[in-house]
């Protein structure tokens, strides 16, 4: 940063002053005809050109390195934050906020980085030209100052303006970037129930506002690019005039006529380069204040002092609720509101505050590291990165465990029918499949996790019945030994279970085997037999 803004300074700055040399060369040599003293300004000239070139650079090179390092930095900061807020994301952020900063934001507060070296350089060639014209003549030194300061002043409620437009067309970018999110994620449901046009037209909408706050911003710019390209011009014709006045009188002679002619219409760059970096700059602060509300989040903190995990095959129990996940058994949670068992698994996976304990230790207390080697909460719809096929299901573990997990999760010929087999490339959500074959692969992905205990969300809500049936027998198979819950109100999961837990009003109301419980209580007959339908 240091060396970015020196070398801005000498290249930027240095610029204007670079016709001081003419005044020695046409005054000194010209004027007199001495040709050592033309000779020896005009090659002062070319060095000093030389080092401006030279500065440029180094400053140039200095300046992309910071842009790239900024963007980096600011990258690896909010997706530390992510991945601290995990699944706390979700109910804090929304997810069109998560994505701006993303693919907008954090590209904003690199070329506004980017910005601070021009801008630092052409505020040093304006003082250079100032102190140069004055020494010149007060005259001409007054009027760049007084013409600089009165840009500052019109220019101040302008970029104000700026500001303020520019920050609410980040809002508008935010919220149609979540109604795309909706949209995308949503759109065979919608197709399904009619409702594609009507998400449409609220697009269109969204999108209209999106425009017009697109316009708002138009007109500060506008403005702002005038001034860039009006105001040097201008102050070039006032400095000519009262220099030209100056020579007739002979307060200044034909060199320093020269030299301010050259000052002033170096001004025009710096000027122009300054008004647009501005822009950027405000920009880039609007963007900060994003990623900083981004990183603002609250956060659950991290148990300073963790205490050791219990033996392996402890059991994982959950006072809330009263659901106690046995080690070694196959446990099937039965609900009516699938969104209970889901805050259950959550606490006992220690996603949410709460008592749960894995053996007698708390689950909040333990290293959080150690929980999630030990306890995996796997959720039906849980996101699918890109990549390929065996890179989704365990990128580090090599084909012959995929292997085994897509087999135990009954998706061999999922993979069978791809061009490449485990090698296929899957863009993101995997969206070329459906929603059957991407549960299927979600599942193996948690089986090749092969956790102590694990907890699955509705595995098989999506397959068909001979499918589930599959893979009910061979998840049995593959987890024998290890504790496994599964939400479902499906028969072929209740009747292979070891044990059955009845779930009515987010507490554990009932616990045995399916056949018990549908003999004992009713309303977990009527929910698992749907005769309530």
């Amino acid at each position: 940063m240091a060396a970015a803004l020196l070398t801005s300074g000498i290249a930027l700055g240095g610029l204007p002053v670079l016709p001081f040399f003419l005044t020695g060369a046409v005054d000194n040599g010209l004027r007199r005809q001495d040709w050592s003293a033309l000779t020896a300004w005009s090659l002062a000239l070319v060095g000093a050109g030389f080092v401006a070139a030279v500065a440029i650079i180094l400053s140039h090179r200095l300046t992309v390195y910071w842009r790239m390092d900024a963007s980096y930095r600011t990258l690896q900061l909010a997706t530390r934050k992510v991945n601290r807020l995990g699944d706390e994301l979700r109910r804090q952020v929304t997810t069109g906020s998560v994505v701006s900063v993303g693919a907008t934001d954090i590209n904003r507060i690199a070329w506004a980085v980017d910005s601070l070296s021009p801008t630092a350089g052409c505020l040093i060639g304006l003082i250079a030209v100032g102190i140069l014209l004055f020494n010149t003549s007060v005259a001409l030194g007054l009027t760049i100052f007084i013409g600089v300061f009165i840009v500052g002043v019109v220019t101040g409620p302008v970029l104000t303006r700026l500001q303020d437009r520019q920050e609410a067309y980040r809002e508008r970018v935010g919220d149609i970037t979540d109604r795309a999110s909706d949209i995308v994620s949503g759109l065979r449901v919608l197709r399904g129930i009619g409702g594609e046009a009507r998400f449409n037209a609220s697009y269109r909408r969204d999108s209209d506002a999106l425009r017009s706050a697109g316009y708002k911003v138009a007109g500060p710019t506008a403005w702002l690019n005038a001034l860039g390209e009006g105001t040097p011009a201008i102050l070039l014709g006032v400095v000519i005039w009262i220099a030209g006045r100056q020579v007739a009188s002979g307060d200044l002679t034909p060199g320093q006529m020269v030299a301010a002619f050259g000052y002033t219409g170096a001004l025009m760059l710096p000027v122009h380069w300054l008004i647009g970096c501005t822009y950027r700059i405000i920009e880039g602060r609007v963007a900060a204040g994003k990623v900083c509300e981004l990183l603002a989040v609250p956060e659950r903190s991290a148990e300073t002092a963790p205490l050791p995990g219990p033996r392996p095959g402890a059991e994982l129990h959950d006072p809330e609720s009263g659901l106690t996940v046995a080690g070694g058994e196959l446990l099937a949670v039965a609900s009516s509101d699938s969104e209970q068992v889901a805050a259950v698994f959550d606490r006992l996976g220690g996603y949410t505050a709460s008592e749960a304990r894995l053996g007698d230790v708390p689950v909040t207390r333990l290293d959080r590291d150690e929980l999630r080697r030990r306890v995996l909460v796997a959720e039906h719809d849980a996101y699918l990165f890109a990549g390929t096929v065996a890179a989704a299901v365990a990128a580090r573990d090599g084909h012959d465990r995929v292997e085994a997990a897509v087999e135990a999760a009954s998706a061999s010929d999922v993979v069978e029918a791809l061009p490449r087999g485990l090698d296929t490339e899957l863009d993101n959500q995997a969206r070329t499949l459906s929603g059957g074959q991407r549960q299927r692969l979600r599942l193996a992905r948690a089986l090749a996790a092969d956790p102590e205990t694990l907890l699955l969300h509705e595995p098989t809500s999506a397959v068909d019945s001979h499918t589930e049936a599959r893979i009910v027998d061979r998840l049995a198979e593959a987890r024998d030994g290890r504790a496994t819950a599964v939400a479902t109100t499906s028969p072929l999961w209740l009747g292979r279970a070891d044990r059955v837990a009845f779930v009515h009003g987010g507490k554990v109301v009932a616990t045995g085997s399916h056949h018990d419980l549908a003999a004992a209580h009713p309303e977990y007959r009527a929910l698992v037999t749907r005769e309530a339908e």
